[in-house]
């Protein structure tokens, strides 16, 4: 009698579950002809399923950053199709949308592109996952974006920003100081740089332990400058949190935070700044210094070479000159000949 008690209540259980996700019973007949009726939730909408894509990109590690812009873009995709569910996403509402978010928010191509990027990730996830049984993103193509090359600060700017970058003893200034000498000496993405902690500091060799994307780590190598103004910083902070940057109030500094002081010390001295920007212009010097590709790409946290071919596109002819006086093929044949 019991055991006919607990089997009604865990048949009532399922039953309740079942009407709460809207799970009709599967036709087996139906379920043979099509693989996606096999799953157990076959009525969500767009929105829901944007929350399950987001929720395994956070179980499978991806950064933050990463599924903010994802986040971000899905849901005006969802505010543009008005409750639509999955199977009625055709390419042509796709393109749609594409349209829309270029002339509404006046995008160049690449960023329409990186919309693009989200809805492919998206759509092969819920194919991979059963809600949908074709993947409408295949059949919309899309323009090149125009390659641009990858700009840093110029000589003359950098000069300006070391200028005002002065030795003081207010708080934010040394904490800004060491900010903008590790983002130029190492290379560092803002979320990178933001989510640093005290114990990734290596002061005896002067070494960062950075977390990177895709959660791959790496070590950083600073300057001595760039030392200096790290422990200089690290005299005048003082909070208990683990987070290696911190406010005056002893509270963390976000990515956020980071960019609105960089605007804020560009608007003061005449020159655009942003994390991104410093980080260009460390790729291009640490080239233009000497360093090869392969050890830029490392140094930068690229998964390929790629995105770092483009810093090469950025030298000119002068940094080839200087390099062809110490690597003329003749003139070493000659030189070992003699």
């Amino acid at each position: 009698m019991k055991m006919d008690t607990a089997i009604e209540e865990q048949t009532n259980s399922l039953s309740w579950l079942a009407d709460c996700w809207l799970v009709e019973a599967p036709d087996t007949k139906a379920s043979e002809e099509n693989p996606v009726t096999n799953k157990a939730v076959v009525s969500l909408s767009i929105r829901q399923l944007v929350d399950g894509f987001i929720l395994s990109y956070k179980l499978e590690g991806k950064s933050p950053l990463t599924i903010d812009g994802h986040e971000r873009k899905l849901k005006r995709f969802v505010d543009y199709l008005e409750q639509k569910e999955i199977t009625q996403v055709t390419p042509e509402a796709i393109r749609q949308f594409l349209g829309h978010v270029r002339d509404e928010y006046k995008l160049e191509q690449a960023t329409v592109q990186r919309y693009f990027i989200t809805l492919k990730a998206f759509w092969r996830w819920a194919v991979d996952e059963g809600y949908a049984s074709e993947n409408p993103t295949t059949k919309v193509k899309l323009g090149k974006a125009p390659q641009k090359l990858a700009k840093g600060l110029t000589p003359e700017q950098v000069k300006v920003l070391f200028s005002d970058l002065k030795d003081n003893r207010r708080f934010r200034d040394v904490r800004d100081k060491a900010i903008i000498l590790i983002l130029m000496d190492c290379g560092l993405r803002v979320s990178e740089l933001a989510s640093l902690k005290i114990e990734d500091v290596d002061a005896s060799r002067g070494v960062l332990t950075v977390m990177g994307k895709n959660s791959k780590q790496r070590l950083a190598r600073m300057g001595l400058k760039t030392q200096k103004a790290l422990w200089r910083y690290m005299t005048v902070r003082n909070s208990p949190l683990p987070w290696l940057w911190v406010n005056r109030n002893g509270d963390r500094l976000t990515s956020n935070g980071v960019q609105q002081m960089m605007r804020k010390l560009g608007r003061r001295i005449g020159v655009p700044l942003h994390p991104h920007l410093l980080r260009h212009t460390f790729a291009i010097n640490f080239l233009r210094n000497g360093a090869d590709t392969f050890v830029c790409q490392q140094a930068l946290g690229h998964e390929s070479l790629e995105m770092t071919r483009r810093y090469c596109q950025t030298l000119g002819f002068d940094d080839v000159f200087k390099t062809h006086k110490e690597a003329s093929p003749v003139d070493n044949a000659m030189r070992k000949c003699s």
